[in-house]
């Protein structure tokens, strides 16, 4: 009963939040580049950083991208990506030097979580409406 319905508010914004994480990423690489480049940076170690961090800019880009269009397949890929920056955040926690850093990765990826679990958004992802997702069967 899969069918097209337009990709609710929610699920455009989580698309733009997770595109803007690949972007971060895509001028982390840049830098990186640069400084490889320009000698700032032993060269090997610059450009594999840089290198990381264009294949991390593509995995966060595409589902962003995705999601933004109304690609409903991206969603689990969003979502995935955004757990895995919790585990990530947190596996690296230490109160003492990064907190308000933690907790700012941490309230981004649950926003897009939060985004990404909305009643219209669960209801999209299954492919109708959010008036029929309610309906008992």
């Amino acid at each position: 009963m899969s069918r097209e319905i337009a990709a609710p508010g929610p699920v455009r914004a989580a698309g733009a939040l997770v595109f803007a994480q690949g972007v971060a990423a895509l001028v982390v690489a840049v830098i990186a580049l640069v400084r490889g480049i320009a000698g700032g940076a032993p060269g090997d170690l610059a450009y594999g950083e840089a290198g990381i961090f264009a294949v991390i800019a593509l995995a966060f880009g595409a589902p962003g991208l995705l999601l933004w269009q109304g690609r409903r397949g991206a969603r689990n890929g969003a979502v995935f990506l955004q757990l895995l920056v919790l585990g990530g955040v947190w596996y690296q926690f230490n109160p003492a030097e990064s907190l308000p850093v933690d907790l700012l990765f941490t309230a981004y990826c649950l926003a897009v979580l939060v985004l990404l679990f909305r009643a219209s958004s669960r209801a999209w992802a299954m492919g109708v409406t959010e008036e029929e997702s309610q309906q008992p069967r």
